[in-house]
């Protein structure tokens, strides 16, 4: 590891309000887009990913996310990070990423890496949904009473989770630096499909290589491929949140299944984690859907209840707006210290 690399700092309560979003210099990098925030202005390009780039090799890739984070437009002094892999926040190990790598292991040490190519840069790397959760814990969680843990999700062209602990300013993660990954788990379908639907859409492909995951029918490039398992071709994902709002019945039951993995993951995690006091949910297809996504989740939990639920669900997710979460916002938090990521 560089001696360039600057760990998350130990917790020092640092106000949300005390980090001005246009002044910090960063970048937040998805599997479709990349954004880049210097001197007050923010640019969006297509992120260097599989999902962009279907015929390039890992080694290719990250060779053009390594060009495209260490480029001439990159002054000197600190730069965040927010990416969207799984990787250690605490060693800067990327482990991988189905929208930037596909089932490709890149096993890529990114701060030493960027380091070396840009010495004169204090760098700072995060998981992505470490930086959004961060940003949710500024916001929405410092409004909660008490010392509450909220959870993000992220609906995107990836599907992952992280919790994050407002009394002890942690975020806790394995030893490999791992929380939340339940875009790799296997999914659940809603019942009376049929046994056919039910194998086609058990079958589909993830972008790790996988199959039948949570993240193979709900994240964004899942949509077209859901829809054809269902007999709903063609698919157009513009019109999606419009044909639900005119009750269109095809849209409707598309909704229904891409949510339902969604779902049943917020009621395990309400279920062995009750101080879980917010659960927000983003990304592009859960922001772009909306209200209509927000209902259609809690048609499933309302569905499912049982006495287990007590008086109602024990965790109501939100459903955030459109630019509410801001990943290298969270991403400056994190390097200021207002919460730590800790391993056991």
């Amino acid at each position: 590891m560089s001696s360039t690399y600057m760990p998350v700092p130990a917790p020092v309560h640092v106000p949300a309000s005390s980090v001005d979003a246009e002044a910090v210099t960063g970048f937040d990098i998805g599997g479709t887009w990349l954004r880049f925030r210097s001197g007050g202005r923010t640019v969006r390009r297509p992120a260097p990913s599989l999902l962009n780039h279907p015929g390039l090799s890992v080694d290719a890739l990250t060779d053009r996310l390594l060009g495209e984070l260490t480029g001439p437009e990159v002054g000197s002094g600190r730069v965040v990070v927010s990416l969207g892999a799984a990787m250690d926040d605490l060693t800067s190990r990327v482990h991988g990423s189905g929208p930037l790598w596909g089932a490709g292991r890149p096993g890529l040490d990114l701060v030493a890496e960027l380091a070396r190519r840009r010495p004169d840069i204090r760098w700072h790397v995060y998981n992505d949904v470490t930086c959004a959760v961060t940003d949710l814990a500024a916001g929405r969680g410092a409004a909660l009473p008490g010392a509450p843990r909220v959870a993000y999700v992220t609906v995107s062209s990836g599907i992952a989770l992280k919790t994050a602990d407002l009394g002890a300013r942690t975020i806790t993660v394995d030893p490999d630096g791992f929380q939340g990954e339940i875009g790799h788990l296997p999914a659940s379908v809603p019942a009376g499909l049929g046994p056919a639907a039910l194998a086609r859409l058990l079958d589909l492909p993830c972008e790790c290589g996988g199959r039948g995951h949570v993240a193979a029918l709900s994240a964004g490039p899942a949509l077209p491929r859901v829809a054809g398992a269902l007999g709903l071709d063609p698919f157009d994902g513009a019109r999606l949140a419009d044909r639900v709002a005119d009750g269109d019945p095809g849209a409707t039951l598309l909704l229904d299944v891409v949510t339902h993995p969604l779902a049943q993951a917020i009621r395990w995690l309400s279920a062995v984690d009750p101080a879980i006091a917010l659960v927000g949910i983003g990304g592009g297809v859960a922001e772009g859907l909306g209200a209509a996504y927000q209902r259609a989740v809690e048609r499933h939990l309302d569905r499912e209840a049982d006495y287990t639920s007590g008086a109602g669900r024990r965790t109501s997710p939100t459903v955030l707006a459109p630019g509410e979460i801001d990943p290298i916002r969270g991403a400056a938090l994190l390097a200021e210290g207002f919460l730590t990521v800790v391993k056991p």
